[in-house]
């Protein structure tokens, strides 16, 4: 039987967990609004805006345990252009649908009324719906897959959740 170093063994145990944290805390790519608005256009892909406050400790909860869980990222990689809003920010200003608009103003808009929410927009820019509140990451995943595979336009979000297709679910494994 071969016999390691304890320096080695040490080594590779520690490149393991790098390697295992790196991929379980990866965050979607993260665009600017105006500039997710722009590639969805262009891309034909829908937009996921995640709505925040600095202080909000679910928001928190959401980016690292929800946007960067596997299901949902190759979700958001595959369909979506994800982008934040500070719902706290009240001076900067983004030009949507002809209007400059604090992100204060674009979460009222968008009836995000609260944090966390999560808002999708179709690739035109165009309000589809938000979801108020923390929501577990395969809830989100399904509602991803069903809006992205325009599922929504001929089958309940019922029928689709029993039998779900698109943006595999993390339990199917890696592609």
């Amino acid at each position: 039987m071969p016999t390691y170093s304890s320096k080695w063994v040490g080594v590779v145990c520690a490149v393991g967990l790098l390697v295992m944290g790196t991929a379980a805390g990866q965050q979607p790519e993260w665009q600017g609004f105006e500039e997710a608005l722009t590639v969805a256009d262009s891309t034909g892909r829908f937009v996921m805006v995640a709505v925040h406050a600095p202080w909000c400790g679910w928001c928190h909860k959401m980016e690292s345990d929800v946007y960067s869980s596997a299901g949902v990222r190759r979700c958001v990689s595959e369909s979506f252009v994800a982008t934040r809003l500070n719902r706290d920010d009240t001076d900067t200003r983004y030009r949507y649908r002809g209007r400059r608009r604090t992100p204060r103003a674009l979460a009222a808009a968008f009836q995000a009324d609260g944090v966390p929410a999560t808002v999708l927009l179709s690739p035109e820019g165009e309000y589809l719906l938000h979801l108020s509140g923390f929501v577990e990451a395969e809830a989100l995943r399904v509602l991803l897959a069903y809006m992205s595979t325009h599922a929504h336009r001929d089958q309940s979000y019922d029928a689709f959740r029993a039998d779900p297709a698109g943006c595999r679910s993390q339990s199917a494994g890696p592609r």
